[in-house]
């Protein structure tokens, strides 16, 4: 495990990594146990729609832990690669069912949702680098119809009582700007206004999926819906099924140095995925629980996740970025940079959002969060011993593209930190800027 240091009174967040004292390690199980309300339930029976996917894993162990029985829907229950996992978990041999649906397909749903109590619907596509001539065949239309599709089989159901849906924080804002600047918390009123199918489409499905979500409850007085807006995710997975989700694509691109030596001025709202299971659980099994909830750790800019990961592992290939990208350059690139689009980056320059969390900690008790640092720790942790990454002490130079050869998109130059051992940052730089203006993929 990594040492630390408390850094010195009035330094300021984005130059130190502070890790709480209260974090010493353990088991991955151990960061968010079971709350009181949770454990003090009396089992039922859950439907999880997406229990294959990145968020879902974890909400499933958690509720074969509370002794819940599960009906987990994902698209193909045959495949050994997708479902092992879940199999694999404590309770799933006696209450976990599997059955097949498809977001698109009505009626779909109906015998997964058949005598439920609640349903947690998580499966929806998160993209967020799309061709804008497939924007609402891959993102919208997905989001909306399986809203559709999944509230159709709640509804011909007469044991469901409660629905809890997996949003985002994307459904919220675009820009801080929408709301005021960054410096006002945002929390349960806001709702992003400014997206499009053009401008920040997955924002855009988001928003239109939970504004969906919303109109269909109104419709109706026997199930109360319920929403959880997360950060972004961070945090180990259930599985090794989920190496294109965009969290561990990130991670992998940063382990990989493509944000060496200049990482863009962005900054993102986090969360670790186990509190964002623990969130879909309490919402689901708390009384009083209803409206919206913004679940989100903290706020974060790349050029510090790159900090924290060189200080996580100290000695390794992993190269923390010691500049901060031009926004120009950082827009052109971030497809290779990020995998993400020239709006993302427009849209989150500049310091992290804030957001307000009171709701979730007066109502669900999510009084604390998993810090950074151990979401980190554990989600490479993860993903290496998966064989999904390879595990920062365990590159060597080679490994490691020079950030700004990118060593991606068509024709780039490649170019590894070995070979280019004495040049220059200047060179660096050039090879960036060449790639920045010529790269006919961006």
């Amino acid at each position: 495990m990594p040492s630390w240091q408390i850094p010195a009174a009035g330094a300021r967040a984005d130059d130190v990594i502070i890790l709480p004292q209260s974090w010493s390690g353990g088991a991955d199980g151990d960061r968010v146990p079971l709350f009181p309300a949770e454990l003090e339930a009396q089992p039922c029976r859950v439907c999880v729609t997406g229990a294959t996917g990145y968020v879902a894993g974890p909400i499933v162990a958690r509720l074969l832990a509370a002794g819940h029985t599960v009906h987990a829907t994902c698209r193909d229950p045959s495949s050994v690669k997708s479902v092992s996992a879940l199999r694999s978990l404590p309770g799933a041999p006696k209450r976990l069912r599997l059955f097949q649906a498809d977001l698109l397909k009505p009626g779909s749903y109906d015998e997964a949702v058949a005598g439920c109590d609640y349903v947690i619907h998580t499966a929806s596509p998160f993209l967020l680098l799309v061709d804008p001539k497939r924007v609402v065949e891959e993102l919208v239309e997905p989001a909306v119809r399986g809203v559709e599709n999944v509230i159709a089989a709640v509804n011909k159901s007469e044991t469901v009582r409660r629905v809890v849906m997996t949003s985002s924080i994307a459904a919220t804002y675009s820009t801080a700007r929408d709301h005021g600047g960054p410096d006002r918390a945002m929390d349960e009123q806001c709702w992003n206004t400014t997206a499009s199918p053009s401008f920040l489409p997955y924002s855009y499905s988001k928003t239109q999926a939970e504004r969906r979500a919303w109109e269909l409850a109104g419709q109706q007085s026997r199930w109360r819906l319920v929403v959880i807006n997360p950060g972004l995710v961070f945090g180990p997975p259930v599985g090794s099924t989920c190496a294109a989700n965009e969290s561990v694509a990130l991670l992998r691109r940063i382990c990989r140095g493509l944000m060496y030596p200049w990482a863009p001025n962005i900054g993102i709202a986090h969360v670790d995925i186990r509190d964002v299971a623990a969130a879909h659980c309490l919402a689901m099994v708390t009384e009083g629980a209803a409206g919206r909830y913004l679940v989100v750790g903290g706020g974060v800019r790349l050029r510090r996740l790159t900090q924290v990961l060189e200080r996580l592992y100290p000695g390794g290939s992993m190269r923390a970025s010691p500049l901060v990208a031009p926004r120009w350059i950082a827009a052109r690139l971030a497809p290779l940079l990020a995998g993400v689009g020239r709006d993302f980056i427009e849209a989150n320059w500049g310091p992290p959002p804030n957001f307000s969390t009171a709701k979730a900690a007066e109502e669900l008790g999510l009084r604390s969060w998993v810090p950074l640092e151990a979401s980190l720790y554990d989600m490479v942790e993860d993903l290496a011993g998966k064989g999904l990454m390879r595990h920062p002490l365990a590159m060597d130079d080679r490994c490691m593209p020079v950030w700004g050869a990118v060593g991606g998109g068509r024709g780039a130059r490649k170019l590894s930190t070995s070979q280019s051992a004495g040049v220059t940052p200047r060179v660096n730089v050039g090879v960036l800027l060449n790639a920045a203006v010529r790269s006919p993929s961006i």
